[in-house]
């Protein structure tokens, strides 16, 4: 079975997908393709989590907004890795797409998106959340697996238990949709 169809078959019937992975690893690029080529919304948690100068929601608000998405009727993609609700959103979840790239590639990432937006918003944040780059960002990255990652793991390994599908290199990442 090529990408494209292994991809198709692990999508259908599905109707509330998470992807989830460090940041930098394309989960918000990733949700759009997907959302446009399999007809999905597209829910950036990025964009419910921030307010505008990179200022954070009030908690109970970003889980209000993150809970009217799980019971919506509609089919959904939710992108982010907010560890603090992620067993929630695994609750409602029919697939998980975990992006494991290697760490490096997504602090490449992060640097690139920095300057791809350095003129113009990115389209998964909050307007006038300027994309910007300083080395307590990047390490914050690098610690992913030894962070949140590790816990991740531990979450889906002991809670969850539908489909989970794990892309694990850029390579493959770049070949679906």
């Amino acid at each position: 079975m090529n990408k494209q169809n292994e991809l198709q078959s692990v999508l259908s019937n599905k109707k509330k997908v998470l992807i989830i992975g460090p940041n930098g690893a394309g989960k918000s690029t990733f949700a759009t393709k997907l959302g446009i080529c399999y007809g999905f919304e597209v829910c950036h948690l990025d964009k419910l989590f921030w307010l505008e100068n990179w200022n954070a929601v009030e908690k109970a608000d970003f889980e209000d907004k993150v809970n009217g998405i799980l019971r919506s009727e509609k089919k959904y993609i939710i992108d982010g890795d907010y560890f603090f609700n992620l067993e929630k959103r695994l609750e409602h979840a029919d697939l998980v797409i975990w992006i494991k790239i290697p760490l490096f590639l997504c602090v490449a990432n992060i640097v690139k998106r920095r300057f791809k937006y350095m003129t113009n918003a990115r389209p998964d944040v909050t307007e006038g959340c300027d994309e910007k780059l300083n080395l307590s960002f990047l390490l914050y990255a690098l610690k992913y697996n030894k962070r949140s990652g590790k816990q991740t793991k531990e979450l889906l390994d002991n809670v969850y238990d539908k489909e989970l599908f794990v892309i694990d290199s850029y390579k493959k990442l770049k070949s679906y949709c």
